[in-house]
């Protein structure tokens, strides 16, 4: 082997030394002596501070170099420093000699004593102040889109690195997740997702087809940190460096708990509005039938009373008829009541007495809660009648008892019970005031304190789809409230539940007016003085053949006719004796009653108009200047009394007949209404 040759190596002279110091022009090198002193200054720090060498040897480096402003690290820092690592660095701002500043980055370590002399320090500096900036610039940047990310209340963004694992992490999905992002940063972005799905591979599937796609979209759940599942949807962007090779992801997800609740709401909303709509065409329906089952039993009734007037007071009939008399009036008051169930009318307020009330309504609820549920009813004696509106009362009343019907599956006891109560201080919004309690007591499965909690929002149901609207016990709270009532609820699961509505007593006393009528007890064998001549307007012949016969037996004659333009007809027929009143069906073809009523009184405004009707006179658009209504069924006790009060006498004297629209005589009409 050829043996390398023996390099000894030449000492740098200290000419060439200072040579290659000077050439560094983007360092500053500064030799110091013990003290701190400037010894040495290379071209590099003329550029940097602005001072050439003469300028600057001789003074002390740490007050005249090193800060812009006066330095608070001392000799005696610098040199423990150096004593214990060899080594200072530091970075600050610098003032130029121009009175610029700028950043620099500062290395001072020993030097070693030389040829006997003393040993000093070398200093080291470099203009960092674009670098700086540049970093600054990059920190503000980072942290405008730190504030942007926390900044979204319904987004929030998640970075991913290449290989699936979390990097970033906003406060947002702080939020929503419940994760801090010390707990998330380099975990796996599976860790989102619930087990099933981790199981199923859609964390990996959703990554590998947003790198396929450059953008993927998803909709599902990502897990809590408590477990939970929150609803949510994202947007996963790859991110690729300059080579195209996948550098990560940016996953923009959204909370959709909140669009969800609405969209849910939207739904029930629809249900509800479906609901609505369907009871209103039974309205409608209800409306219909209730005038066609009105003119059967003002059929019934009327032949009924005809036929107990011709029967001795004696006989064992009577009693039968009276019987059939009470049914036909109690189908009466059911056909009313379905028709004020489903129909909308303005506020009556009356005063009402609870018993009567709850009483009336044991036919039409009572017998349809089923056989397996029992209704008790226990009122305080004597209990205040209150001052409401008896429809809006019954109502929520029913409301209350089908609910808690629908809470007893396998059947149980609803109690209703009423008793008085007097409120005194902040708890009745003023003075002592008096009220009646009315409860709806159950023994059905009751609610927990959540449910308790929304039982009275609009739309909440506890029942299954189709079962229930969510609008019964938000009426119910509706109305009490407008009554200046209270309505309570307590309840315990597997307890049952008891509802409780304060209503405010009437200040005055007074009966209500709810139960059956009574039966006809006087026969009416005296018929009026007055004998009128009366026409009488019904397309069915069965209820017309009954209004004529009643008539009849009152005393008055009678002119049929099967429409309105007949009726009308007859009227203009100068030739015949003058008609004293007319009384008319409102439901009739081509020309309803209310339009009868209307050309007789632009025509023969005197002439008095009795308009019959099973309908409500809110259903048709009545009004007391159209004349006296009377509601069917009705009897001749009814009768009688509408033709008392459409013929009432009137002082003034009218004289004239129906064709030349004058009024009649009134000793045959009296004034018109």
């Amino acid at each position: 082997m050829q043996a390398q040759p023996h390099v000894v190596p030449s000492p740098i002279s200290d000419q060439a030394y200072r040579q290659m110091v000077d050439s560094l022009v983007d360092y500053a090198i500064i030799l110091l002596d013990g003290d701190g002193t400037i010894t040495s200054w290379n071209r590099g720090a003329e550029q940097l501070k602005g001072y050439v060498s003469d300028d600057v040897l001789g003074l002390n480096f740490f007050q005249f170099f090193f800060r812009a402003e006066a330095s608070d690290t001392s000799v005696d820092d610098v040199i423990a420093e150096l004593a214990r690592h060899g080594r200072f660095e530091s970075e600050g701002w610098c003032r130029r000699k121009n009175g610029n500043s700028i950043w620099i980055h500062l290395t001072i370590q020993g030097a070693p004593p030389q040829d006997g002399s003393p040993g000093g320090y070398v200093a080291i500096c470099r203009d960092r102040t674009l670098r700086r900036s540049a970093e600054r610039v990059s920190r503000r940047t980072e942290d405008r889109f730190r504030q942007l990310l926390d900044g979204f209340r319904d987004h929030a963004i998640c970075m991913l690195d290449a290989d699936g694992l979390i990097s970033g992490w906003s406060d947002e999905l702080e939020r929503i997740l419940g994760y801090r992002g010390t707990e998330v940063v380099g975990e796996p972005f599976s860790k989102l997702f619930s087990g099933e799905d981790r199981i199923a591979g859609a964390p990996d599937r959703t990554l590998t087809a947003a790198l396929g796609r450059r953008r993927y979209e998803y909709h599902g759940c990502h897990q809590h940190r408590d477990g939970q599942l929150v609803p949510m949807s994202g947007i996963v962007d790859a991110i690729r460096g300059d080579d195209g090779s996948p550098a990560g992801f940016a996953v923009v997800m959204r909370d959709r708990s909140v669009q969800q609740e609405t969209e849910q709401a939207l739904v029930d909303a629809r249900l509800a509005l479906s609901q609505s709509q369907k009871l209103e065409m039974i309205g409608r329906l209800t409306g219909g039938f209730a005038h066609d089952f009105n003119n059967l039993l003002s059929a019934i009734l009327g032949n009924l009373e005809l036929s107990r007037r011709r029967i001795a007071l004696d006989s064992e009939i009577r009693g039968f008829i009276d019987n059939a008399v009470i049914g036909a009036q109690r189908g009466a008051a059911l056909v009313g009541r379905m028709m004020s169930f489903t129909r909308e009318r303005p506020e009556w307020v009356r005063t009402v007495a609870l018993p009567e009330l709850i009483e009336g309504l044991g036919d039409l609820v009572f017998r349809t809660i089923g056989p397996n549920v029992t209704v008790q009813v226990s009122c305080s004696s004597p209990l205040a009648p209150v001052e409401v509106d008896p429809h809006q009362l019954e109502l929520a009343l029913i409301n209350l008892i089908v609910n808690a019907r629908d809470a007893m599956p396998t059947g149980g006891t609803i109690e209703i019970r009423g008793r008085n109560r007097r409120i005194a201080g902040a708890a009745a919004n003023g003075g002592a005031r008096r009220y009646v309690e009315l409860q709806v007591v159950d023994t059905g499965t009751g609610m927990d304190e959540q449910t308790l909690a929304r039982a009275s929002e609009l739309f909440f149901t506890t029942k299954p789809a189709g079962k229930g609207t969510g609008l019964g016990l938000s009426m119910v709270q509706s109305y009490v409230d407008a009554v200046h009532g209270r309505m309570s609820i307590a309840s315990r699961p597997g307890k049952g539940t008891t509802i409780s509505l304060l209503l405010p007593a009437a200040r005055r006393g007074g009966l209500g007016a709810l139960a059956d009528e009574d039966i006809e007890a006087e026969d009416l064998d005296n018929p009026p003085a007055r004998h009128l001549r009366i026409l009488v307007a019904d397309d069915d012949a069965l209820v017309l053949l009954n209004v004529v016969a009643m008539l009849s037996d009152l005393g008055h004659e009678t002119v049929e006719a099967g429409s309105g333009q007949e009726a009308l007809g007859i009227l203009s027929n100068g030739g015949q004796p003058p008609i004293d009143l007319l009384i008319t069906d409102h439901a009739m073809p081509r020309m309803t009653g209310v339009e009868l009523a209307a050309a007789v009184k632009a025509q023969w405004p005197a002439l008095p108009v009795i308009l019959a009707s099973g309908y409500s006179e809110d259903a048709i658009d009545y009004h007391p200047a159209d004349g006296v209504l009377l509601r069917k069924p009705f009897g001749i006790r009814d009768l009688r009394g509408a033709i008392e009060r459409a013929v009432r006498p009137d002082p003034l004297e009218n004289a004239g007949e129906p064709g030349d629209g004058a009024a009649p005589p009134k000793a045959v009409l009296g004034a018109s209404r």
